[in-house]
């Protein structure tokens, strides 16, 4: 809009003095009649009161001279402007009128509803105060009322955050977790199905045990996720029981329940056997135990007396060896300076066979290299003795007693990690489970002997702290629960022995397990992870943290349990 030039301030607003416009263009000046009405008035009244009328008109002048002050004219209009908008429900009815409290003063509320007519006949100050008055105390009792209205309304209302709710006679809900490897809506599809079965199953005891096929569901999602480790094998796993719980037939009773881990045959439970009872024909024997080159009494009593082998041994730092990766033979060093601690270059994959063009080429895991190009990795040169005579002369090999204690087991899977050191490789950590897959011992080991590489691309240990095991130590606490006659159960076990320095004669080896042979035969196998694939649909050793000695260990009674059940079909 254009400004306004101000022609319309000398007109008297048509609406004085109840105008209803906050802001109005109009002249809000006392007119010339209503001026000279106020005089004769005041006149009259000062005359019955005995006042002179020098003194009267004196007075009107100076209230003339004062309101011609434009400061005094502004603050004037403002005030008849606001006192105005109390009344303008009168004037313009589309605007509602206000709620005025009955503890208001009865002369404010009288005020209010005289007529314009009675209001502009009463002096400008009078007239002013008096609307001022009503105005302050409608706006008093209209923040009254409205505070009024929301007190009335009861207490504030708190919001609560959702939770998810489980039922105990229905499908548990599974909570998020972060850590988990397989998401969430997956995992809440394979409670889903597995409840379906255990629902079928349980059928006949849902009367007298609601909840037992909600928790039964509850725990078998906990076993597949913790013997899984990524999305792929939590399907598969997920998949493998829910085609037995398919096959399951209905519960005959009490008796005739348990997680697929857990379940029995009701048929088959009077002549169930343990898993070392069924497994005691499937141990190694003495010819197969040299030909797979475990440690035994008879190889080290045929170099006894063999001196030299004693003094070569004694000789660790100082010595010249060849590098278990580069093949370079080296002096070995307790102390090694930033050029020693990669001077070795060497590919840590295996070599495998391929075909590239229709030709047949061998070429390394770890990068894809051709045979005799230059490695891919850097370290320190390292050694390990082979023979059974330098590794009794330098750390004895003793055996298993023959006393049971209390903890005693009757099978033991075990797994070992072992590091580089001055004195070849050594234990540094040993894990030991029953075949309950109940954990026995998961602890770490310090060496004998100065530590040049902890292999933790193999081993997963990136240090040594908080260990508080010697090997001496560690094989006391073994000794709790295994004797000469526990069956010792794992994969390629011989090194274990090696590392424990430990002699004993009843081992199960899943590499010589007859449905588990490699095809050019002993000493050739098989690794753990393509065992576990191909067998148990089970993917393991797939991180770039080393293997899970725990994890193996479980996965070796897995490959047995499964080669007991598929040889006695």
């Amino acid at each position: 809009m254009l400004p306004s030039t101000g022609l319309f301030q000398k007109l008297t607003c048509p609406y004085y003095p109840n105008c209803p416009r906050i802001t109005c263009i109009y002249s809000h000046d006392t007119p010339p009649s209503v001026q000279g009405t106020f005089i004769a008035e005041e006149y009259n009244s000062f005359t019955e009161l005995g006042i002179s009328v020098s003194r009267k008109r004196k007075a009107t002048t100076d209230l003339k001279n004062k309101s011609s002050d434009p400061a005094v004219k502004k603050k004037q209009i403002q005030v008849d402007s606001t006192a105005t908008k109390n009344q303008s429900s009168a004037v313009n009815p589309k605007r509602p009128s206000r709620p005025v409290s009955e503890n208001a003063p009865k002369t404010t509320i009288q005020q209010q509803r005289q007529p314009a007519n009675s209001i502009a006949s009463k002096p400008a100050s009078s007239d002013i105060r008096h609307k001022v008055t009503t105005s302050s105390s409608l706006q008093q009792t209209s923040i009254t009322t409205v505070s009024a209205s929301f007190s009335s309304s009861g207490p504030r209302r708190i919001a609560h955050t959702p939770k998810a709710s489980t039922s105990a006679t229905g499908p548990p809900i599974i909570q998020p977790n972060m850590r988990s490897h397989a998401p969430l809506k997956l995992r809440q599809t394979t409670v889903q199905r597995i409840y379906d079965h255990f629902i079928r199953i349980y059928a006949p005891l849902i009367q007298q045990h609601p909840t037992l096929a909600s928790e039964h569901t509850e725990r078998q999602e906990a076993m597949i996720l913790e013997q899984t480790t990524n999305q792929a094998g939590y399907k598969q796993m997920a998949m493998n029981v829910l085609v037995q719980l398919k096959k399951r037939p209905e519960s005959t009773g009490i008796h005739d329940v348990g997680i697929t881990s857990e379940w029995i045959e009701p048929s088959k439970q009077n002549n169930h056997q343990s898993l070392a009872d069924r497994a005691q024909p499937y141990v190694l024997t003495q010819e197969q135990m040299q030909k797979m080159r475990y440690p035994t009494a008879t190889q080290l009593e045929q170099n006894e007396n063999d001196t030299s082998t004693a003094q070569e041994a004694a000789r660790t730092v100082g010595s010249t060896k060849s590098c278990d990766r580069c093949k370079k033979e080296y002096v070995v060093k307790d102390v090694l300076g930033p050029q020693e601690n990669a001077v070795c270059v060497f590919h840590y994959g295996k070599m495998r066979n391929i075909r590239a063009h229709g030709e047949k080429q061998r070429t390394y895991t770890c990068c894809g290299e051709s045979h005799g190009s230059a490695g891919c990795a850097k370290g320190p040169h390292v050694y390990k003795d082979e023979s059974f005579q330098m590794l009794h002369a330098k750390i004895p090999y003793v055996s298993t007693p023959q006393e049971k204690s209390d903890s005693w087991r009757s099978l033991v899977a075990l797994d070992c990690e072992m590091a580089y050191t001055t004195a070849g490789m050594e234990l540094i950590r040993l894990t030991a489970i029953d075949s309950q897959a109940n954990m026995l011992i998961d602890e770490l080991v310090f060496p004998s002997h100065m530590v040049i590489d902890l292999n933790t691309r193999y081993s997963g240990i990136k240090t040594l702290a908080g260990a508080k095991h010697n090997l001496e130590s560690i094989r006391q606490e073994l000794f709790k629960y295994i004797n000469a006659d526990t069956i010792l159960l794992g994969h390629g076990l011989e090194n274990d022995m090696n590392a424990l320095r430990l002699l004993h004669n009843n081992i199960i080896d899943t590499v010589a397990l007859k449905l588990y042979p490699h095809p050019k035969g002993l000493p050739f196998r098989y690794g753990l992870r393509l065992l576990a694939n191909k067998h148990l649909s089970k993917f393991i050793q797939d991180t770039v943290e080393g293997h899970d000695s725990y994890e193996d260990s479980k996965t070796c009674i897995e490959l047995l349990e499964a080669f007991l059940k598929l040889h006695n079909k």
